[in-house]
């Protein structure tokens, strides 16, 4: 994976220490129906995945990231909180459990911007879901496309030891291809100097909603409801932000809602188990 790095995923961390709390209330909303296991793919350092965990919900995460995987065990560990987290990438998902509720909130499911990956995706998340298991995803439209396109923006940020995390990003935009591609440059500075440096290229695939429900319909979900994000009203045709909910019916391919180990390991994970810290 050749991005969210270590210095993209410090400074995710420090610009985004929580998730809004009017998101995770509303994620945590949805929750109470449901009878077992919960997975957040694409869980990133936890920002969403802790709040369930301490709540005592039986939730499982998966991340493509092995530096957002690393933060996300420091987290949890400095809050007394033992994760269960996989390095796969969801268009590989591969686990013996099944899950009951699957959430990606945050438009994360956009960083997969081939069109085929990401219909294999949702295939992959249809067979791990529990029958009538729900799905709820939310996606970023083309109105979330950046208006300020073609010049460099900037952000600094302190760290604990006194130097500086600088970030530089330069979004450009498709628009017939509804992907935005950004150049990402983060700098460390102590005293003036520049001590460490990371380039990254970020690209997002943005989605009409009438072009996901397809796709989502294609995947095999059924019971298809899209809202404006964190509320469930219905999202106006300018929203930048929507939220899908549907449930898997009859296709979960796992062996039960017990956690269990991987199929097949399709990062080289060791030994085929859960990430876990020394």
């Amino acid at each position: 994976m050749d991005t969210y790095r270590r210095l993209c995923t410090e400074y995710y961390d420090l610009s985004k220490p929580q998730a809004p709390p009017d998101a995770v209330d509303f994620y945590l909303r949805l929750f109470p129906a449901s009878q077992g296991p919960a997975l957040e793919p694409m869980c990133g350092s936890g920002r969403f995945l802790i709040p369930f965990l301490e709540r005592g919900i039986d939730i499982d995460g998966v991340d493509g990231s092995p530096h957002m995987l690393d933060a996300c065990h420091r987290r949890c560990r400095d809050k007394g909180l033992e994760p269960v987290l996989y390095q796969q990438l969801i268009e590989e998902l591969d686990l013996s459990r099944g899950y009951d509720f699957v959430l990606i909130p945050a438009g994360s499911f956009g960083l997969i911007i081939d069109r085929a990956a990401a219909a294999e995706a949702l295939r992959r998340l249809h067979r791990h879901i529990l029958p009538g298991g729900r799905l709820i995803l939310q996606i970023e439209t083309p109105f979330a496309a950046p208006p300020d396109l073609g010049r460099w923006h900037q952000g600094r940020l302190p760290r604990p030891d006194g130097s500086e995390l600088v970030f530089n990003a330069l979004p450009t935009y498709d628009p017939a291809e509804q992907l935005q591609h950004d150049t990402h440059r983060y700098e460390v500075v102590r005293d003036g100097l520049v001590v460490q440096s990371e380039v990254e290229y970020l690209s997002i695939r943005f989605y009409r909603p009438d072009e996901f429900r397809r796709m989502l319909e294609d995947a095999g979900f059924t019971d298809i409801r899209v809202s404006a994000a964190s509320r469930d009203d219905p999202p106006n045709d300018q929203d930048p932000t929507v939220v899908f909910r549907c449930r898997a019916v009859g296709d979960c391919r796992c062996i039960s809602p017990e956690r269990g180990p991987l199929t097949s390991s399709p990062l080289n994970v060791a030994d085929a188990s859960p990430v876990r810290l020394p």
